[in-house]
């Protein structure tokens, strides 16, 4: 990739991370990339595979067209949208739950971990049966 066009890959997925009012490291657990690598995206210094834009894309909830707008000129904007797989996300609110318990995960020994995921199935079994 052009540095040109890595850097407009960045800035636009900058853009829509802030206009989503996401941090750069709830944009990586949702895109499930580290947060290091992103921001080296984001800053144009890395040039990201066509698997990790199209995760940014999924994690933004937007087609990766959109990241890509600029890059290629009018021809790349027709392209169909709604062609995309489109992934399935949790809220803002889920997302904040979600990594409040990974951050508990990481800080716990391989022992307790296992520990903590016995329980979670056991409460959703639970949960689903009641």
């Amino acid at each position: 990739m052009d540095v040109k066009i890595q850097a407009l890959v960045g800035k636009n997925i900058r853009k829509f991370r802030l206009a989503d009012c996401l941090t750069l490291e709830e944009l990586a657990f949702r895109a499930q990339l580290h947060p290091n690598y992103l921001g080296d995206v984001e800053r144009g210094r890395r040039n990201p595979s066509l698997v990790n834009l199209k995760k940014i894309a999924d994690g933004l909830k937007k087609p990766i067209t959109d990241l890509l707008a600029g890059a290629a000129g009018a021809s790349l904007q027709a392209v169909s949208a709604t062609r995309e797989k489109t992934a399935m996300y949790f809220s803002p609110a889920e997302d904040k739950d979600l990594l409040s318990l990974i951050k508990i995960l990481r800080s716990s020994s391989p022992k307790n971990r296992k520990r903590i995921i016995k329980i979670a199935k056991s409460l959703v079994a639970q949960f689903k049966s009641a």
